[in-house]
């Protein structure tokens, strides 16, 4: 139906948004110089994690603790 397919564009418009919300926020942490830097435990974010997820905000094991 309509309303159904409606849902589903809206479901897909916001996920996009998003990702370009945390790309955008990488983006400035590179500018100062905080990008690849945990926001939980000041340890560096390994690259493979990075290459996975360029956006990530924390390591493996802060994630992992966090629930993400």
């Amino acid at each position: 139906t309509l309303s159904s397919e409606w849902s589903r564009l809206t479901g897909l418009a916001d996920a996009a948004a998003s990702e370009l919300r945390q790309v955008d926020e990488a983006l400035a942490r590179l500018d100062t110089g905080d990008y690849g830097v945990c926001a939980r435990c000041g340890q560096r974010i390994p690259a493979a994690r990075l290459e996975v997820r360029p956006f990530a905000t924390h390591c493996v094991a802060c994630a992992e603790k966090l629930g993400r």
